[in-house]
């Protein structure tokens, strides 16, 4: 039986962090780092087009999951009027930013 090379999360981060900014070059873009001060559960990478905020938890493709937390943090932002979503690939993020209609 054939190994499938799983990938870190960071490596998809990385992916869709230099799509982002490749595609958006005007967006404000910046992966979000944890630490003591910080608020439990804020998605891996954010981005602000348009005066829109879009939050993208990335999880590695089919064993990622989301700790009840990041659930819970993702309701919040999109009850805000943000958008947040869980996401692996980079035309995941595309289909979500064009789903919002913002360019």
């Amino acid at each position: 039986m054939e190994k499938i090379e799983q990938h870190k999360e960071s490596f998809y981060q990385a992916k869709i962090i230099r799509w982002l900014k490749e595609q958006y070059p005007g967006a404000f873009v910046w992966k979000a780092a944890a630490g003591p001060y910080s608020r439990g559960g804020i998605p891996d990478v954010c981005m602000v087009l348009n005066g829109h905020f879009f939050g993208f938890e990335v999880k590695r493709p089919e064993v990622g999951r989301l700790s009840k937390i990041q659930e819970q943090t993702i309701k919040e932002i999109n009850a805000a009027g943000g958008i947040a979503a869980v996401v692996s690939y980079p035309e995941q993020v595309e289909k979500i930013i064009r789903a919002a209609g913002i360019n």
